[in-house]
C-alpha cells in the first residue's frame, strides 16, 4: 500500500505526506529542545542541592580559622549570585496589569452638543421615542443623543448615502421620502428595496458593524434628516443596547419557563424584548380584547381578574410576582384576552413580546406554555 502511495507521488515511505512528515519532524525538534531546556533546569537545582550540602559540612567543620570562613563566605555569595543570574534567563517573563489597562483604557467620551430650540428637541423626541434603536435610553442618555443631533436638508435626487462608502452616522427620517436601491452584484442592476417615511432611521448597520454602507438611499422629495455622528451613536445607544441586553439576560435566567433556552436564544430574547412601567390601577391587559402581547413581570406585583358570572364584579384569579409571565393564552390559542392583567403595587416593570417575536422565540416551548395554560380550565364557564 506505501509502494502504491509512493508512486501516486507526494507520500513518503511512511505513509505520510510531504508536509505532513515535515509538521511531525517540527514537533519532534520542539519536544527535543524542551526537553534540552528541562534537563539544564534539572541541573541546575542538582547542583544548588550539592552546594548547600558543602556549606552544611562546612558548618559543622571547626577546624576552619575565621579569616578562612569570611573569605568562603564571600566565594559562596559570588557563586550564588552567578547561579541566579544564569538562573533568571529561563524566567518568563510577566504580563503587567497596569500597563495592559493603560493602553486598553478608553477613551474619554465627551459628546457634540447642538445648540437647538425648544420646538427642534421636542420634535426629535418625538421622532425617536418609538424607534427601537433608541428605545432602551435612559432619560438622560436620550437628552445626549438629542443635543448631538444635527439638522440636514437634502434635495430630490440627492443621495443621502452612496453603496460601498464608509458610514460615520446615521439618519432619522423628519419630513420628506427617501428610496433605498441595492446592486446586489457588481455588474448587477440597481433594485428598488423601500422608501423610507418619517419617522424611520436608516445608517445604522455601518456603525453597528463597522462596514461600508450596504445600499443607497436617496432623496425621494425635499427632505429633513437628524444626522447622528459615530462616537455619540457607539458611546450612548449602542452601549445602552448592551447594558439592556445584560440586564434581560439575567433577568430570565431566573425565569422558569425559560430554563431550557440556550445562551444564544436568550441573547435574541433579551434584543427583542420592550420595556415598559406601569402605575398602581392601571390595567396591562384587559379582559376581551384582541391580544398580540407577551408579557413578563420584571419588577412589582399585578393581579389577574376574571368576570365569572354576568352583572359581577371581576374576581381575582391569580397573582403575579417578578419572574412570571402573562398573555401567552391570546398568542397560542387566537383567542380574545382571557381575563383582566391590573397592576397592584405602586409601579410595576414589565418586558413584553410581540407576536412575531413570541413565535419565533419562544417556539421551542410552546408545549409548556400551553399546558401551564390548562390551569385556568376551572375558570371556564360551561
Amino acid at each position: 500500500m506505501i509502494d502504491y502511495l509512493q508512486k501516486k507521488g507526494g507520500y513518503t515511505s511512511s505513509g505520510l505526506t510531504k508536509d505532513e512528515k515535515i509538521e511531525l519532524e517540527n514537533l519532534r525538534n520542539e519536544v527535543k529542545k524542551y526537553r534540552e531546556f528541562e534537563s539544564a533546569i534539572m541541573e541546575e537545582h542538582n547542583e544548588d542541592d550539592i552546594s548547600e550540602n558543602e556549606e552544611d559540612n562546612n558548618s559543622d567543620s571547626k577546624s576552619h580559622s575565621q579569616s578562612e570562613s569570611d573569605e568562603e563566605d564571600e566565594v559562596a555569595d559570588e557563586e550564588i549570585k552567578k547561579r541566579q543570574a544564569k538562573k533568571s534567563q529561563f524566567k518568563r517573563t510577566g504580563v503587567s496589569a497596569e500597563a495592559y489597562g493603560k493602553f486598553n483604557k478608553k477613551e474619554d467620551f465627551v459628546p457634540r452638543v447642538i445648540e437647538k430650540t425648544e420646538e427642534q428637541i421636542n420634535k426629535i423626541k418625538a421622532r425617536i421615542v418609538s424607534s427601537f434603536l433608541f428605545s432602551n435610553l435612559e432619560p438622560n442618555e436620550l437628552e445626549i443623543v438629542i443635543g448631538a443631533m444635527d439638522e440636514k436638508h437634502f434635495k430630490p435626487g440627492e443621495n443621502v448615502i452612496t453603496q460601498g462608502e464608509n458610514g460615520d452616522c446615521l439618519y432619522v427620517v423628519e419630513e420628506g421620502n427617501l428610496d433605498c436601491t441595492k446592486h446586489f452584484t457588481q455588474d448587477g442592476e440597481e433594485k428598488y428595496l423601500k422608501t423610507y417615511v418619517p419617522g424611520e432611521s436608516f445608517g445604522e448597520l455601518a456603525l453597528l458593524y463597522n462596514a461600508p454602507r450596504a445600499a443607497t438611499i436617496k432623496a425621494k422629495t425635499d427632505c429633513v434628516l437628524w444626522v447622528l455622528d459615530r462616537e455619540t451613536f457607539n458611546n450612548i445607544v449602542k452601549e445602552a443596547a448592551q447594558k439592556k441586553r445584560e440586564k434581560y439576560e439575567a433577568f430570565l435566567k431566573k425565569v422558569d419557563i425559560l430554563s431550557t433556552i440556550d445562551s444564544y436564544e436568550l441573547t435574541q430574547i433579551s434584543d427583542a424584548l420592550k420595556g415598559n412601567v406601569y402605575k398602581k390601577g392601571e390595567y396591562i391587559i384587559k379582559e376581551g380584547e384582541s391580544g398580540d402581547v407577551f408579557y413578563i413581570l420584571e419588577e412589582g406585583e399585578a393581579i389577574a381578574t376574571k368576570t365569572l358570572e354576568a352583572g359581577k364584579a371581576a374576581e381575582e384569579i391569580k397573582r403575579y410576582g417578578p419572574g412570571e409571565y402573562f398573555g401567552e393564552r391570546a398568542l397560542i390559542k387566537g383567542e380574545p384576552r382571557y381575563a383582566n392583567i391590573e397592576v397592584v403595587s405602586d409601579t410595576c416593570k414589565i418586558i413584553s413580546l410581540d407576536r412575531n417575536s413570541f413565535k419565533r422565540l419562544l417556539g421551542p416551548i410552546e408545549p409548556l406554555l400551553q399546558r401551564n395554560i390548562e390551569k385556568y380550565k376551572k375558570f371556564v364557564q360551561n
